[in-house]
């Protein structure tokens, strides 16, 4: 096997930056990743139509996307019921007989193969307490001590998932620090240091990204005053739309966001971040003869955090006439808001959520978020040469010919021998007929290209779609690519 060294012009390092498209629709408490309907399929413990109840193929809540994808449409197994010590034999349980089959007869001191999944169906992380105390993060110190004996399985599940999270404020009055509470803008929280400690009321507040972000748009303040629209953060209505960052990569890449409110199927309404400085601008507004009902045409309705994956909205403005399309929107909490027009604030309302059979007008409202990412991935090309007069012997039995791989020796003395001359195949072909000899040349076939590091350990085979003919009069450069 021959080895060659990469130089330094052979090995290239980039980094590959990619613009993918995301988008989500939200109608009736649920939640369409991509236009991708909610496929049914053989889990348990989630079922479609009805949260957290019902079978879709990732395993998790509808709406969500599975982080791992282990357990794709995979069954709930066969449960392993424990033998009862109270039969007439030890070696059989006519319950675990009846409902598992006679094998059962043989699984002296059966249990349940997992406690995170009962059936044993499902694949799961885990590792070994031992002297090391390897452990999961999930799990604590003290329960990692107490509840585990050296040589127990710890175990945690696969089924992590993520979607989008919508939060709606209602207008709050009060001081910062006593009146304003359980807003992810500005609150307090009981914090105590230890035991015989005081507690404090400590604000937090997301002032410090806002101030980030202050350079783009004055948009951005917390509070902000005229000639903008007078608001402040802690205290106005407001709605936050939170996505994780599986669903953008890097950043939200700036001017690609729409924000579009749909009635009954028709658009009333659309937001975009047009000037690229996270600005959500009305672009498109349903027109109207009312008097009363603002014309927010060009108007700033909310603000994007594009590194943190967050969208605020802060228009409160009516989008239909006066005294029509009063919808029950419901709050992150679940409770309802009574009958309310239209307004950028309840955008996503419901999300996540069993709607009540009571509400009948929600169901006509529908939302969609569209933007794309920034998703960079790191990647390393090297190029792998076969130069003239290399790489043309082979350790392949087809190389020799046939006939000569059972090699005769001749044995001169007690101490020595000399094997016979070995023939190598001439796949050489020509035009000529008759017996006219065909000229005799060394080639190989290059099927593999393998990548070992500097301790010659294999980390990576490339395999050709179809064997390269090398001879000794051509040379080749074949160009690995990685993404790291």
């Amino acid at each position: 096997m021959a080895i060659f060294k990469f130089d330094d012009n052979d090995v290239f390092i980039n980094t590959l930056e990619s613009y993918p498209e995301y988008s989500f629709y939200i109608v009736n408490g649920s939640v369409y990743i991509d236009n991708q309907p909610n496929l049914s399929g053989s889990h348990d413990n989630h079922y479609l139509g009805a949260l957290y109840s019902g079978a879709p193929v990732l395993g998790v809540p509808e709406g969500y996307i599975s982080l791992y994808e282990k357990n794709i449409n995979r069954g709930s197994g066969s449960i392993i019921y424990p033998l009862n010590p109270a039969s007439s034999s030890h070696f059989v349980d006519t319950e675990a007989i009846t409902k598992m089959g006679p094998e059962s007869e043989y699984q002296i001191g059966s249990r349940r193969q997992s406690e995170t999944d009962a059936t044993g169906s499902l694949i799961r992380a885990y590792v070994i307490k031992d002297g090391p105390k390897n452990s999961i993060k999930v799990v604590d110190n003290p329960t990692y001590n107490t509840a585990y004996q050296f040589g127990d399985r710890i175990e945690t599940r696969y089924k992590l998932s993520a979607s989008i999270s919508q939060f709606y404020y209602a207008t709050q009055t009060g001081n910062r620090l006593t009146g304003i509470t359980g807003r992810i803008p500005w609150g307090i929280k009981q914090y105590s240091p230890g035991e015989g400690n005081y507690t404090y009321t400590v604000p937090y507040s997301i002032q410090g990204i806002l101030d980030k972000y202050s350079h783009r748009s004055p948009h951005f303040k917390m509070v902000t005053e005229a000639p903008l629209p007078v608001r402040d953060l802690a205290k106005a209505e407001m709605c936050l739309i939170d996505i994780p960052s599986i669903f953008y990569g890097k950043k939200i890449k700036p001017g690609t966001v729409e924000l579009n409110y749909f009635i009954s199927g028709s658009l009333i309404g659309t937001l975009k971040d047009r000037g690229q400085n996270g600005e959500l601008i009305q672009t498109f507004l349903t027109s109207s003869s009312d008097p009363r009902r603002p014309n927010t045409s060009g108007s700033v309705q909310g603000i994007v955090l594009y590194s943190e994956g967050v969208i605020i909205l802060t228009g409160s403005y009516e989008m239909a006439d006066h005294g029509t399309n009063e919808i029950v929107y419901i709050k992150n909490d679940g409770t309802a808001t009574g009958n309310e027009r239209n307004k950028w604030t309840h955008f996503g309302s419901g999300m996540h959520q069993n709607l009540p059979a009571s509400n009948v007008t929600l169901p006509s409202a529908s939302f969609e978020i569209k933007y794309q990412g920034i998703s960079q991935t790191p990647t390393m090309m090297v190029m792998a040469h076969a130069k003239y007069g290399q790489l043309n012997w082979s350790n392949n039995p087809t190389y020799l010919k046939q006939g000569d791989l059972n090699l005769d020796t001749s044995t001169i003395s007690n101490y020595r021998y000399v094997q016979q001359d070995v023939k190598i195949t001439n796949t050489g072909h020509t035009i000529l007929s008759g017996s006219i000899p065909v000229e005799q040349k060394r080639e190989t076939y290059i099927t593999k290209v393998a990548i070992y590091d500097d301790k010659r350990n294999l980390i990576g085979v490339a395999a050709l779609a179809n064997p390269v003919r090398k001879t000794e009069d051509r040379q080749y450069t074949f160009k690995l690519k990685l993404d790291l």
